[in-house]
């Protein structure tokens, strides 16, 4: 198989199950910056589109299997942020601060209008996908000057 397509796949697959663990396997498999970032941001948004479009049941499902335990964890920051920024500030903020997918489920949980919070969630997905990779990216030039 293509070297590209195997760190494209990769990244993606990890970006799904968070921004925290896509950026690093893109560097792991010393894909580029752009396609890290890229794909990292896509595997998250298909997290939280997939979790927004799905039926009330699976959402229920999802919820109880997963999101109970992180959500009890991280309610405490996320309502913080909510009274203080509100959705746009938590959709940017949250997301990587506790991650999107435990910011998507809180959202579920807690606030009505759904469809603004998915478009600032997606905002600060993109932003915080290339924010990590920025920062990551120079660390590991900075890292390699050093030693």
């Amino acid at each position: 198989m293509n070297k590209v397509f195997i760190q494209i796949a990769t990244i993606y697959l990890a970006g799904i199950t968070g921004l925290y663990k896509g950026v690093p396997a893109g560097f792991a498999l010393q894909a580029s910056p752009y396609l890290t970032a890229t794909f990292t941001a896509l595997g998250s948004l298909t997290t939280v589109f997939v979790l927004y479009f799905s039926g009330s049941q699976v959402k229920n499902w999802f919820i109880s299997k997963y999101g109970k335990k992180k959500a009890e964890k991280s309610k405490g920051r996320f309502t913080a942020i909510m009274e203080k920024y509100g959705v746009v500030g938590l959709g940017v903020f949250a997301t990587g601060l506790i991650g999107p997918i435990v910011t998507i489920i809180l959202g579920l949980m807690l606030i009505e209008n759904l469809k603004r919070l998915l478009l600032f969630l997606s905002i600060g997905i993109l932003f915080w996908s290339a924010a990590l990779t920025i920062i990551a990216s120079y660390s590991l030039e900075l890292l390699k000057t050093i030693f």
